[in-house]
């Protein structure tokens, strides 16, 4: 597989990947309402922090950036970063759960583990976020994180009519392996399940290795802290 050559745009993945904790609960709700507007109720991150069986990672703002000075909401220059303009649009939008001096929260992945099966419950991602492969980003971390517990294999459920995201988990390794009838309470939409083949094995090793270098390769590297 051709790694692209496309030079990385540190602007927009100058992210680093870690364990969720009580600093990020207002902002992942946030990202949460962004990425899915009609969810009822919504997730009680202070409740699934201390879930033994789940595990939440987050997408945050790691370059050397000032973390202590907010971008200007109004008017940015077209020469600002990408990342202040993006964070401008929310400011001038909402209010926002991000405050100057804080990390900034671009998208979270929640993971339940369960025997050998890691269920990724949620990837979440801010809309003005969308496209940079921070989506792809969680679900790469996601997938590191259930080897290291050596689960056996990663699965989710998908809106039948979420093609974008079904493309991006069959590209990892995830086929159809049922569908649950009615599972989205708020239209009563069926959700396809989706399962890896056992993640141990060489084969799907290989693939996702090159799938991760890919990412690398478009995006940038990303520091990655699991646990």
């Amino acid at each position: 597989m051709n790694v692209s050559r496309q030079s990385p745009d540190p602007d927009t993945m100058s992210y680093a990947v870690r364990p969720m904790d009580e600093r990020d609960m207002t902002q992942s709700a946030e990202v949460e309402r962004d990425a899915f507007p009609t969810l009822f109720p919504p997730t009680a991150f202070r409740r699934e922090l201390r879930n033994k069986i789940a595990r939440y990672l987050v997408a945050s703002r790691s370059d050397g950036n000032r973390s202590d000075s907010a971008p200007e909401p109004s008017g940015p220059s077209e020469a600002a970063p990408l990342f202040n303009r993006l964070v401008s649009n929310i400011l001038r939008r909402r209010n926002s759960a991000w405050q100057p001096g804080q990390e900034f929260v671009a998208g979270f992945v929640g993971t339940w583990y369960m025997v050998d099966e890691a269920h990724i419950v949620a990837i979440g991602v801010r809309n003005e976020f969308r496209g940079f492969g921070i989506g792809e980003l969680m679900l790469i971390a996601a997938i590191e994180q259930a080897m290291q517990l050596e689960s056996r294999v990663v699965t989710l459920e998908v809106r039948v009519s979420n093609f974008v995201a079904q493309n991006l988990y069959k590209k990892f390794g995830f086929s159809e392996r049922g569908i649950r009838k009615g599972y989205y309470t708020d239209n009563r939409e069926d959700a396809l399940i989706m399962t890896t083949d056992t993640i141990l094995s060489p084969e799907f090793n290989e693939r996702f290795v090159e799938l991760v270098q890919a990412h690398q390769g478009r995006w940038g590297r990303t520091e990655r802290t699991l646990f």
